[in-house]
C-alpha cells in the first residue's frame, strides 16, 4: 500500500518532465499499452466472451474515459502550466469529492462530512490561487489548477461507479478491462495524430520517466493496491492517501527542483485535514489510488 501511494505521488513530477519531450497523447497511449499488458499477466484476469456483453461494454468504456484515457491526457496537459506540487495536493481532495458524490446519491450528511467539505473547499482554493516562483506563478497556473481539479472530479466519479457498476467482478479485473479499453481507444488516436515518431527522439531521462509511469504507476501500483485492499479492507486502506502528496513534494524537488510556496503547503494541509474528517464518520469513504 505504501509502495502504491508513493509511486502515484511521484508520477506527477515525472509527467511534468515528460511533457517537455513528448505529447500527452503519446504518454497516455504508451502507458495504456504497457500497463494493460502487465496487468493481464500479473492479475491473471481471465477474460471471457460473456464479459463483453453490450451492457458491460458501455460501462467499461465510460469508466475507462473517466479513470484512464481522458483523465491522464488532461492531467498531462495541465501539468504543462502548473506545478507538480499543486497537482499532488489537489488530487488528495479525491476522497472529499467521493464523499460529496455519495451524499448527493442519498448517503447521510453528518457533521464530520460538513467539516471535511469546508476544509477541502478552502484548501483547494488556497492551492489554486497560491503562487510559486518561476513560470508557475503566471495566470495560466490557476487555470491549469482548475482544470486539474476537474480531473479529480472525474476520478471521484470513477470511484463511485466502481461501487455501483460491475460489482460482480473483482476490482483487479475491472482495472485491467478499463486499461485495455483505454489502449483500444488511444492507439488509433496516437497513430493517426502523427505522434508515433516521437518515441524515437526520447532521451534517456525521458525513457526513465515513461518507464516509471508505465511499469510502476499504470501496472505495479494498481496490482499492489488492489491486492492490499483485499487484505487490509477499505477502511484501513483509505488512510494511505496521506502519503501521496508528500511523495509528490519530495520527488518534485529531487527531479525538477520545484519549490513549494508556503500558501500551497497550507492549502494542502487543509485538504488533508478534510480527508481526515471525511473518514471519521460511520462510513469510510472508499479511495482508489489515482494517477
Amino acid at each position: 500500500m505504501v509502495f502504491s501511494t508513493a509511486v502515484w505521488g511521484g508520477a506527477y513530477p515525472f509527467t511534468k518532465y515528460l511533457v517537455t519531450e513528448i505529447s500527452p497523447v503519446t504518454i497516455v497511449a504508451f502507458r495504456a499499452l504497457v500497463g494493460s499488458l502487465l496487468l493481464v499477466l500479473l492479475t491473471g484476469s481471465r477474460l471471457e466472451a460473456s464479459d463483453f456483453r453490450p451492457g458491460n461494454i458501455w460501462k467499461i468504456f465510460v469508466m475507462s474515459v473517466l479513470g484512464v484515457s481522458a483523465m491522464q491526457f488532461v492531467q498531462a496537459r495541465a501539468l504543462t502550466y502548473t506545478s507538480a506540487n499543486h497537482a499532488g495536493w489537489l488530487i488528495a481532495s479525491t476522497p472529499i469529492l467521493v464523499a460529496a458524490a455519495m451524499t448527493l446519491l442519498g448517503e447521510r450528511l453528518g457533521v464530520p462530512k460538513i467539516i471535511a467539505f469546508t476544509l477541502g473547499f478552502l484548501g483547494t482554493l488556497v492551492v489554486i490561487f497560491s503562487r510559486a516562483s518561476g513560470p508557475a506563478a503566471s495566470l495560466p497556473s490557476a487555470h491549469a489548477d482548475l482544470i486539474f481539479t476537474g480531473t479529480c472530479v472525474a476520478w471521484a466519479a470513477y470511484v463511485v461507479l466502481t461501487r455501483k457498476w460491475l460489482t460482480f467482478w473483482r476490482q483487479t479485473k475491472v482495472t485491467t478491462l478499463t486499461m485495455l479499453t483505454a489502449l483500444a481507444t488511444m492507439l488509433p488516436i496516437w497513430y493517426f495524430s502523427g505522434k508515433s515518431g516521437e518515441l524515437a527522439d526520447l532521451t534517456a531521462k525521458g525513457w526513465l520517466s515513461l518507464g516509471y509511469l508505465s511499469v510502476l504507476s499504470s501496472a505495479l501500483a494498481y496490482w499492489f493496491w488492489n491486492n492490499s485492499v483485499e487484505g487490509l479492507g477499505a477502511t484501513r486502506s483509505s488512510y494511505f492517501i496521506y502519503i501521496e502528496p508528500f511523495s509528490t513534494l519530495l520527488s518534485a524537488y529531487v527531479l525538477l527542483g520545484e519549490p513549494l510556496s508556503p500558501a500551497a503547503f497550507a492549502g494542502g494541509l487543509l485538504i488533508m485535514a478534510g480527508v481526515y474528517f471525511v473518514n471519521t464518520g460511520r462510513h469510510t469513504v472508499p479511495f482508489a489510488g489515482v494517477c
